[in-house]
């Protein structure tokens, strides 16, 4: 299960870094939006 969660991480870390390389953040910052809409949507 830790190895499982730790390639996960790996793979979104690297998804965000290569979207910062080639979108300078885009849908980075996007989605980072979309999840701050959902948080607020349950009352967090």
């Amino acid at each position: 299960m830790f190895k499982g969660f730790t390639v996960a991480v790996a793979a979104l870390i690297s998804t965000a870094q290569l979207d910062q390389y080639l979108t300078h953040g885009r849908y980075t910052d996007a989605a980072i939006a979309m999840l701050r809409h959902i948080r607020h949507g349950f009352g967090f």
